[in-house]
């Protein structure tokens, strides 16, 4: 199904929020994860020749997920981490674009 922008932004896609964490189904696998069990997420952008790929590393204690921009829910992952990290900038993806083609891996959130 293609979604226009407008409607990205608001689709969930994959996941599923709560107050105490996040699930996401991939391949018709639910995971569930809890935010108090986030270690570190990091974003850094792939360059796939003609255009970049935003990417999330959201780790935990032994494993680690990668969402990109592609994903579908992206959009609201992003606000929702934002809203539930409090110390997320607020314009990490607007600052992560530039330059274009560079790396530009920076950890948002780092547990203390």
């Amino acid at each position: 199904m293609n979604l226009s922008f407008k409607e990205k932004i608001n689709d969930p896609g994959i996941f599923e929020f709560t107050d105490n964490g996040f699930s996401f189904n991939i391949n018709r696998i639910t995971s569930k994860k809890k935010w108090n069990e986030i270690k570190e997420i990091n974003i850094y952008k792939k360059d796939l020749m003609t255009t970049d790929l935003i990417c999330m590393d959201i780790i935990f204690k032994e494993i680690f997920i990668t969402f990109s921009e592609d994903t579908p829910g992206w959009y609201v992952l992003v606000k929702k981490l934002k809203e539930v990290f409090n110390v997320i900038p607020n314009d990490w993806d607007n600052e992560l674009i530039l330059p274009p083609f560079g790396t530009n891996f920076k950890t948002i959130y780092k547990k203390g």
